[in-house]
Formats: structure tokens, sequence, C-alpha cells
């Protein structure tokens, strides 16, 4: 049971199947030309089998016909031998009697089977006059063999009286009478049985005619249908492909247009920044430098009178020249000058021999050869993630080996920093690390992609792929 629930199941899904492929309508149509088929082959099938009846009825007709006719034809011998007995006394005639007589016998045993195992069965009148023809047969083939049992006990005079009696005489006009009435029935049932079986043929021949050509008209219907429907298909996917492909071209000019908003946005804090550390190396430096130089006067000219107050301006002297080194850390946070005056490869050679001098790295340094003629907005951004990176590395990392590989094609410039320290689980990075997430953004946001990979004591690896964008943009 679980079995045909789970084929029926399976029958349904695919007729749902291929509803939705073709349409409704058409697997209707479908499913009306094979019902249509299945029952032309049915009423064809039908049609066969009646015409085999017919045909088997006629048949036994014309069987009943010929054992008819041969009874008559062995009564006749068999009387003929009696009265040739009786006039001549001669034992010749016992004979061809007794093979009429028991061939009489064998002709009504097939008339019986006949009537009885054939479709002639259901024909009752005709079934009444054979039955009253084998009894008059009976009765006569009884009359003769009373006559013949008599004669051969030569009790001549008894045999003539039986013969001159008017039982066999009655007898013969019976069967003579019913022997016509049979052939009246028989011949207008072969009349029939003829007819229906000529109407069975001819709608046979029509139904075999009619059937390929019905089933192939309802199949071109099907297939025109079909193609009409896979046309309707194909036009609307066109049409969804063209509506697809504007959409990209539409996302594709948006993604464009962002990636230049967000360089330019880029382009325009970075401009800012250039600004704030112009001004504070002008304004600022110029102070601390006028701060510095009066208190070198001070000192050179105080410190023989006032021994004290020139070791007080001397420690101050130490913490302009602190504030001073301060401020060249933050005007270069916040806009490395050496880019604008010896390129981004120098920049980045100089930021890193530092830091390797600085943490004691072995370093591992892959440059370009030459220059690259980029964006200059494109050149801050790697150097602020080479920045970022080696900070983490002398931070947190507790490296002793870093590798910076820049490499560039006409397309994408690609940014791998790695190091050998204490690595961490990138799966517990919060949002409250600026660093990462300021480079992250930075690198998306001009259509870039940044990629950070590490494991406890497996150090860090972080990678970055950049459009290659050039020097097009007005400088900062």
């Amino acid at each position: 049971m679980q079995k045909i629930k789970i084929s029926l199941i399976n029958l349904f899904d695919r007729l749902e199947r291929i509803t939705d492929t073709f349409g409704g309508n058409t697997v209707v149509l479908l499913a009306v030309s094979l019902v249509l088929a299945a029952s032309m082959l049915v009423l064809n099938d039908r049609l066969i089998i009646n015409t085999r009846e017919k045909t088997d009825a006629l048949s036994s007709l014309d069987s009943l016909f010929v054992e008819t006719w041969q009874i008559r034809a062995r009564l006749a011998i068999a009387e003929s031998a009696q009265r040739g007995y009786l006039l001549t006394r001669s034992d010749e005639y016992f004979k061809p009697y007794d093979e009429a007589t028991s061939q009489i016998s064998r002709h009504l045993q097939a008339i019986d089977a006949i009537l009885t195992k054939t479709s002639l069965v259901e024909y009752q009148e005709m079934q009444s006059t054979m039955n009253e023809f084998a009894s008059s047969i009976s009765k006569k083939s009884a009359e003769m063999s009373v006559c013949i049992d008599l004669a051969k006990k030569h009790q001549f005079d008894k045999a003539l009286a039986v013969v001159r009696l008017d039982t066999g005489i009655k007898e013969s006009r019976n069967i003579e009478a019913l022997s016509k009435r049979f052939e009246q029935q028989a011949t207008q049932l072969r009349f029939e049985l003829a007819e229906s079986r000529n109407d069975a043929r001819r709608i046979t021949r029509w139904c075999v005619m009619a059937c390929p050509l019905i089933f192939v008209s309802l199949v071109v219907m099907v297939i025109r249908r079909l193609l009409r429907e896979l046309a309707e298909k194909d036009k609307l996917h066109a049409r969804l492909s063209n509506e697809n492909t504007e959409y990209e071209r539409n996302i594709y000019s948006l993604k464009t247009k962002l990636q230049r908003q967000a360089l330019q946005a880029q382009t325009n804090i970075e401009r800012e920044r250039y600004k704030l550390s112009r001004e504070l190396h002008d304004e600022l430096g110029s102070l601390l430098t006028a701060i510095k130089m009066d208190l070198s006067w001070a000192i050179k000219n105080l410190k023989d009178q006032l021994p004290q107050v020139t070791e007080k301006l001397k420690k101050t002297n130490q913490y302009v020249d602190r504030s001073i080194n301060f401020k060249r850390e933050i005007v270069q946070n916040l806009h490395p000058a050496m880019i604008k005056s010896f390129g981004l490869i120098a920049s980045l050679q100089n930021l890193i021999d530092e830091a390797a001098v600085r943490n004691q790295w072995q370093m591992d340094i892959i440059f370009p050869e030459q220059e690259m003629m980029i964006n200059e907005t494109v050149g801050l951004i790697i150097y602020r993630i080479v920045q970022e990176s080696l900070n983490n590395c002398s931070k947190y990392a507790k490296a002793t080996r870093v590798s910076v590989h820049l490499m560039h094609d006409d397309q994408h410039i690609k940014l791998e920093v790695a190091d050998n320290g204490l690595g961490f689980d990138p799966n517990n990075l919060t949002n409250t690390t600026n660093g990462i997430s300021g480079m992250s953004n930075r690198v998306e946001s001009i259509g870039g992609h940044y990629e950070i990979s590490s494991s406890p004591q497996h150090g860090a690896s972080t990678r970055v792929l950049l459009p290659y964008l050039k020097s097009d943009s007005e400088p900062l």
C-alpha cells in the first residue's frame, strides 16, 4: 500500500511539472488525444470481434445447410434402399441402408453440436425448427427401421403394411416442409448476418482510416501549441534577458558611480587631512621652532647668572623637542608627505625600513620595479593598509619575520602583508577593532576586496585586491 501511495505521489508530481513546463491547456489537449486514440483502438477491437462473431455465425449457418442437405440425401438413400429390398428381396440393399442411417445419426449429432456450441443458440425460432426437423428425421428413421426389421424376419406383408401407412408419408412431407422453413429462416438470417458483418467491416474500415488521421491531427495541434508556447517563452526569455542586461548595465553604472563617489569622498578626506597636516606643519611647527629658539637664547644668556632657571629651561627645551617630534608624527600620520615627493614605492620602503629597525624584524619585501602610475588616493589607501598592518604586528603579534608583497597588472593591484606572530581567532573580532574595519571599509568602498586570515600561534595574513585606477584625477 505504501509503494502504491508513493507511486501515485510521484505520478502527480510529474504531471504537475509537465503542466508547469508546457501549460495546462496543452496537457489537457494531449490527454484528450491519448484518450481518443485509446477509445478508437478499443472500438476497433470490439468491431473486429463482432465481425469475427458474425463470420463464425455465417460459417455455422453454412454448416447447418450442409448437414441438412446431407441428412435429406442420406434419408433418400435409406428410403430407396428400403423400397428396393422390399421389392427385390436382395440383401445388397442392407449395406447402403445401414451406411445411410449411420450417417444420418452423425449428421444429427453435428447439427445438435452446431446449435448448442455456436452463436446460433440465441436464435430460438431456428432452434425450434431444427428440433422439429431432427424429431421428424428420427420418426422417419424409426418407421424405416421397423419396416426393415420385419422384412429381415421375412414378414414382408407386415413390412409392406407399415410402408403403406400414412406415418412415413406424413413425416416425409413434414421433413420437406421443415427443410423449406429452415432454408427460409437460414436465408433471412444469413442476409441479416451478412449485412451486420458488412456494416461492422465498413465501420472498422472507417475507424482504421479515421483513427490515425484524428490522432495525427490532434498531435499536430499539440505540436503547434507547444511550438507557439515555446516561441512565446523564447520571446519572454529574450525580453527578460534584455531587461537583465539593462539591469546589469544600470547596476554596473551605479556601482561605478558609487565607487567614484567613494573615491572622491576619500580624496576629499585626504585633502582635508593634507590641509590639516600642512597647517600643523606650518603654523604649529613655526611656533614650536620660535619657542625652541627663544629657549636656546635664554639658556645661553642665563646659564652663568641663573643656573637653576637654566636647568628648568633645558627641560622645557626637551619638552619642546618631544612636542616637535610628536607634531611630526601627527603630520606624517595625517598625510605622508613622502608620497608626493618621492612616490609610493619609496614611501613604503622608508616606512618598512623604519618599522624593521625599530622592531628588529627580518623582512621579505617584493615591490614593482617601476613606480605605479595610480590614483593618489589609491596609493594612500595602500600606504595606510601597510602602515596599519605593521602597527598591528608591532603592538600585538610579537613577530620576528614580516613579509610585504605588492604586485599589479593592468586591472588590479594585489597587496599581501603576513607575519609569523602570535596570531588570533578571526571569529572573535568585533566591531571595536577600528583598524581592521577601517582598512576593510577603505578597500571595499572603491570596489576592492579585503581579506584577513589567522589562527592562534600561526601568524596572520592580510590580502587586499584593489582596482588599478590611473592617476587621472586632480591632485590633493
